[in-house]
This record gives C-alpha cells, structure tokens and sequence, in this order.
C-alpha cells in the first residue's frame, strides 16, 4: 500500500538530476513518474555503429571524468532525488532514501552482451558508504527502452559481503607483509595503491595512505541474462552516510589473499528472492491488488465478481489483525471466490530502510503467522523437526510485494531465508492512485494505466484507497480485456506449477 502525497516513484522509475550550479553540484527537484526519465536520451554515444564486442581483458566502465556520460560513451546518473555533487574523476553521492540509485549504462538503445567477460569480476573503487546494494540491470526482452519494464530486472548483491580491506601503510614502520606481496608481482597490487603511487616509471612504492574500500563480485552472482544488460547500479543504501565513486570496471584477476588485503577471499553468492516486474505466461495480465480502506472492499468484490476475474491480493498483516477492518472476513471469502492473497509485510515499512537484519526479518515473519493463522495460507518453508529430520511445506504463499516497491539485497537475501525460492513482486503497470488518487484530476489513473500497457506492461499494482480508484477497476479489467488478453492470478501468469489451473 501506498499513502498518498509523501510517497514517490517506483525505484525503477530513474531520473537524471541536471546540473545547477557552474560548481557540477546536482540536487533534487520534483520528478514525475514517465516525463523525466532521462535514460531514454542518447547521451554523446561514441558509435550509432558499434564494432562487435570482442574478448577483452577488462572493461573500464566508468572513471567519472564527465559528469554527465561514462567511460563507454552513456549516460550516468541518478533517479529518486538522489543529490550527487560531480568533481573530475569522482561521484559523490548523498543518500537520504534506500530507493535513491546510481546508474552507469551500459548501453541504451541496444542490449549489451557481457559473455565475453562473463568469468572476470566487477570491481569498484569508493570511498565511505558500505551499506548499499550492488545491482546488474537486465534490459527487457525487445531490448527497446520503450518498452516496459525498463530497465529490466536487476539481480544484485550486498556491496560490504565483497569489500577488499587492505592494510594502510605506516612510514614509521616497515611493512614485511608488503615487501612479501611484491613478491607475486605488481599486477596483484589493489588499484587504489596503482592510483596513488604510478609506477610506471619502474620505481616501486609503498601504498599511500586511504580511505578507498574496493569491491570483486563475480559476474556469475549476477543471475540474470548477461547477453543483454543495460546498467550496473548502486541503490539500497540504509544509512545516510556520503559515498563517492571513483571507478567502476571489469577485469580479469583479484588480488590473492594475503597478509595486505586481509586475506580476501570471494564469499559465496548468498540465496535471493526472484524479483517479478512481468508475467511470462504468453497473452497473459494479472492485477496485484494491494490494501485499501475497508469501506471499498466490498465495491472491489463486486467488480470482480461481475467481470468474472481473478486477482492477487497483498495484504498487510497488521490489518488482517485489526477486527474493526473485517478484512480477514474479506480476505477469506476472496479466497473462496479463488483470488490468490499473498504477503505485503507486518507493518508496511519501506523494509530496506530498516537499520537492523532483525527488524527485517520480524515484518517477514509476523506476515507470514499471520496469513496462516488468520486465513490458512501456508508459505513454502522448511521446518527443521527436534529429531533432525526436515520437511518442506508447499503452498501458494511464497509471493510477496514489498512495501512501496522498494528492493534491496537484504530484503531478498532474508525473504529467501524463510521462504523457498520467494517471487518478490513488483509491477510493470503502475495505476499511480498513490499520485493521482486524491488529486483534482483523478483521471490521470486511467492515462498511466493506458500508456504502461501499451508499452508491453502486463503486471499492474494499484491500491483501493478512495472510491473513484475502486471504480475504475471496472475500466481497467475492460481494457485489458478488449485487447484480448486473459487476466489471471499473478502465481498463473508465472506459470507456477503449484498454482490452480485456469
């Protein structure tokens, strides 16, 4: 659920945030959900006909010398109001908003294929903020940014599980461990060192003394389609802490562990949830119906019922809870009428925003009793018995929508540690009632809802927070409708083989 006039766009909803100062500061302005969205301008491409993408050692991706393109010749930049201030060779950003992201592109109008590079490692040279998402987006299937969803789904990684810590040097002391690093040659040096001490010249030199952090993720923990990508991103960030980019590129080798660097080692790639912006079923639409106001629920049962669809509810738990709603009541003659109801959090926070793993997991589990203990709907977990053994329970509840649409890596990371292999669902239509709703011109629901489905959209969120968006449920099921596509469950249009038949 979303409430009303201190809400903002979807996170994947990017705006560039345009200079406005002759110092290359950057600050936020008000954004509109479509109109702004300047990933859909070239910005000074190097080729409109690129040379095939041939094996190379490294791909230098971006070293912020331009504050307004990268190194391969794209754009870079901000979306959410995030506030960055550009100096040569650096990108400072100023979080206040774990929605609040940082793209460097790949390409824009095309796929980029990663294959050639798909055994090296994204490396990442910065300073301050560690606790952020690290995210490879996935262009759409037409690889048209005119198409939604765009950008595609992201698979990403928690940036302080791959920090390569390395020992500052002291003048005062002798660093044996450094003489002995040299040993294995200059080539294994961390790149902060490279910065600071050039040895071109044949000279060798101690490391400076830094604050940079460097971070090695293996391509393949990004499980997505590395033939065609459009973007690596920095989002999720929970503290407000300053971070300031200072490169970002692939190579070939990370440094061996040794006595400088910590012992670094790549950690494993941890478990996520799956995250859903489209339906795969072909000729297939479903309406993800978060909360509302318990006044319009039964307008929304009527509607479906004479239109004689099905649709997933996202219900939050602390309302299912709450007797004055009758929304348990509601919920489970929905069920009956074989509509799908599925997770929407314990309180609706914006759960990536939660200082502690704890609070986190609490919204998750509070959910998932709740659905259970008020309607009976089982998630797919595994329960671990005193004898040692262990079974897995399967149901349809391993669906969950985040709060305000915000994702990061912890909330997928900790949903897959209580549910199998969770769908963490979003949308690729977005109603705006959350804008429009309670505005002069509620109108302007019908607009966004007609121009995200003709861009390819087929997975929708809208809320029933006020009767004029309760009414127009009714036009939005005929629309899909008259353009001959079946509405369904969203667990059906995922073609999930648990789901009920159609």
């Amino acid at each position: 659920m979303r409430y009303s006039l201190s809400l903002i766009a979807p996170a994947l909803a990017l705006t560039l945030i345009l200079p406005t100062a002759t110092s290359l500061g950057f600050g936020p302005y008000e954004q509109h959900p479509y109109e702004q969205q300047h990933w859909f301008e070239t910005r000074q491409v190097k080729s409109q006909d690129p040379a095939p993408v041939k094996p190379a050692s490294s791909l230098v991706i971006d070293t912020f010398r331009n504050p307004l393109h990268n190194d391969l010749g794209f754009w870079h930049g901000t979306g959410e109001n995030l506030t960055l201030q550009h100096e040569p060779g650096s990108m400072r950003l100023f979080p206040t908003d774990p929605d609040q992201n940082f793209h460097t592109q790949f390409d824009v109008h095309d796929c980029f294929s990663l294959l050639p590079w798909k055994d090296q490692f994204l490396h990442v040279v910065f300073e301050g903020n560690e606790e952020f998402t690290v995210s490879l987006n996935e262009h759409n299937a037409q690889c048209n940014p005119a198409q939604s969803p765009f950008p595609g789904v992201p698979d990403s990684v928690q940036a302080s599980r791959y920090i390569m810590r390395t020992r500052s040097w002291d003048p005062d002391h002798d660093d044996d461990d450094w003489d002995e690093s040299l040993k294995h040659g200059k080539q294994k040096l961390p790149l902060k060192h490279r910065f600071r001490n050039d040895t071109r010249g044949g000279g060798r030199q101690r490391p400076a003394r830094s604050k940079r952090s460097e971070l090695f993720i293996p391509l393949s923990h990004f499980r997505l389609d590395h033939k065609r990508v459009v973007s690596v991103s920095f989002t999720g960030f929970y503290t407000r802490e300053p971070i300031t980019l200072y490169r970002v590129e692939i190579v070939p080798d990370v440094p061996s562990p040794a006595a400088w660097n910590g012992y670094f080692n790549i950690p494993e790639k941890l478990p996520t949830g799956q995250l859903i912006l489209r339906c795969s079923r072909p000729n297939s639409f479903a309406f993800g119906i978060d909360d509302g106001q318990p006044q319009y629920a039964q307008e929304v049962m009527r509607i479906l019922d004479e239109e004689d669809v099905r649709v997933t509810f996202f219900a939050v738990a602390t309302g299912l809870r709450d007797r004055s709603t009758n929304f348990t009541r509601f919920y489970g003659e929905m069920l009956k009428k074989g509509h799908q109801v599925a997770l929407h959090s314990n309180t609706h926070p914006k759960m990536e925003a939660l200082p502690t793993l704890h609070e986190i997991n609490d919204e998750i589990v509070q959910s998932i009793r709740t659905l259970e203990d008020e309607l009976g709907v089982r998630c797919r977990v595994t329960i671990l018995f005193l004898q040692g053994q262990t079974l897995t329970i399967s149901s349809t509840a391993r669906y969950f929508r985040p709060p305000f649409g915000t994702v990061g890596v912890r909330l997928r990371q900790q949903l897959a540690q209580y549910i199998d292999n969770p769908y963490i669902v979003n949308w690729s239509v977005d109603v705006e009632d959350w804008l429009w709703g309670d505005t002069n011109t509620p109108e302007r629901q019908l607009d966004a809802f007609y121009r995200d489905v003709a861009r390819g959209g087929n997975l929708a969120v809208m809320h029933y927070l006020n009767p004029i968006t309760a009414g127009y449920l009714r036009h939005f099921i005929r629309h899909v409708k008259s353009l001959g596509l079946n509405i369904m469950r969203v667990d059906q249009c995922l073609e999930d083989p648990n789901s009920p038949p159609l």
